[in-house]
Formats: C-alpha cells, sequence, structure tokens
C-alpha cells in the first residue's frame, strides 16, 4: 500500500486502530490516564524555574539546579524524600521547615520538588492540629521511658512552641512523621508498580503492532 506524505500518519492511526482489540485499547486508555494524572501533579511541585520565588533557597538555586538527583524520581529518591519530607513536616519547625526541607534534600539524597510539597502539610490551619497529636504522642513516649511528663508544665488546652513543649512536639512529630512516610512509600511503591506494568503491557503491545503491521510504503514528494 502505498500512500503519499501528506496523509501517512493519518493512515497510520486509522490501521492501528482498526487493529487495535478490546484488551488493547485498555491498556492504552491505562497508559495515558497515568500519564495525564502524572503531569497534573508535577504541575504543581516545585520546579527549577521557580526556586528564586522562596526566601534563602534562592541563595542556593544555582547549586540546586545542578544536582542531579534533587530532580530524580527514580524509587530510592522519591521514597527517601516522602520519609524526610513527613518527618520534617510534623516536627515544630513551622516557619522554616521549606529551608530545612531544601538542606535535608542534599543530605539525604532526596527528591527536592517533593520534600518541597511536603511542607504545605503545615499550614495555620494544621498546626494546632498537627501540634496537639504530636504533644500527646511524645509526652506519652517520653513518660513511657521515666522521664516526667511535661502536661503539668504546659497548657493542655494551646500547645504551643516552649522549652518545656518542644521535646515532646519534637519526638511525637517524629514519630507520626515517620508513620505518615511510611504510609506514603507504600502507596508510591503500589502506584509505581501498577504503573510500571501498563507501561509494560503498553510497549509489548507497540512491538506485536510494529511485527503484525501491514507494510507501508511512504511516498516522498520530489523537490
Amino acid at each position: 500500500m502505498i500512500v503519499n506524505h501528506g496523509t501517512i500518519f493519518y493512515g497510520v492511526a486509522l490501521i492501528k486502530e482498526l487493529q487495535m482489540n478490546p484488551e488493547e485499547s485498555q491498556v492504552k486508555k491505562e497508559y495515558f490516564s497515568n500519564v495525564r494524572r502524572t503531569k497534573r501533579l508535577l504541575r504543581f511541585l516545585p520546579r527549577r524555574a521557580n526556586l528564586d520565588s522562596y526566601p534563602v533557597i534562592r541563595l542556593f538555586a544555582a547549586t540546586a539546579r545542578k544536582t542531579p538527583f534533587l530532580w530524580s524520581f527514580k524509587d530510592g529518591e522519591v521514597v527517601r524524600a516522602l520519609y524526610a519530607g513527613c518527618i520534617i513536616a510534623f516536627m515544630p519547625f513551622f516557619g522554616v521547615q521549606f529551608i530545612l526541607a531544601f538542606f535535608a534534600a542534599f543530605v539525604v539524597r532526596g527528591n527536592l520538588p517533593i520534600l518541597l510539597s511536603l511542607q504545605l502539610i503545615s499550614s495555620p490551619l494544621t498546626i494546632p492540629f498537627i501540634y496537639t497529636a504530636a504533644f500527646f504522642i511524645g509526652d506519652f513516649f517520653i513518660s513511657v521511658f521515666g522521664t516526667e511528663s511535661a502536661l503539668q508544665a504546659v497548657d493542655a488546652s494551646f500547645i504551643d512552641i516552649s522549652k518545656d513543649s518542644f521535646p515532646a512536639l519534637s519526638l511525637g512529630g517524629a514519630i507520626i512523621g515517620y508513620f505518615f512516610g511510611f504510609i506514603s512509600s507504600v502507596i508510591y511503591r503500589i502506584t509505581a508498580i501498577r504503573a510500571s506494568r501498563t507501561f509494560n503491557r503498553m510497549r509489548d503491545i507497540q512491538r506485536r503492532s510494529r511485527d503484525s503491521g501491514p507494510e507501508i510504503q511512504v511516498q516522498t514528494p520530489k523537490a
């Protein structure tokens, strides 16, 4: 079959569509659905282009842009970023957590956009709930190990950062952060495995399509 240069792309697409069975069509839909979902998610993550908009971080933006592992979405970089980001987000570092997360990305060799995005967990609306939960959890574990409880030294109805509450807040925040880091890493691994399987199936389908497709000759217009 010979088609001219202007209709080659339409002809190939039509032939592949006619040859596609229901299973192949479903895999194709899942694959492109995953691609669209990933693009929507990445749209809201910090990027190389907007690092200059963060105070203090802008001083090190040039170095960050040249560091490959900060922008890697491999399993190791993502999982480390999830753990470190969640722990920092739940600890009593509100106001400086973005700066801490930035430098933590270099220390743990984690994905910087994920680490910075997780700091949005801590906000003026969520801080009262986070600090209250962190204080009681941390104080419980401190009292278990024989240290005097800090409940007598703080107002339990309003937990703020002080020298009496800071140890319990830090320990409780680290425990909560580690828990959420574990949960998010499990969800990520499950999602990554499913996406990988869909990608492999899509690649197999494309390979079979190339092997069994009709031979198409492209007629290039003469100059």
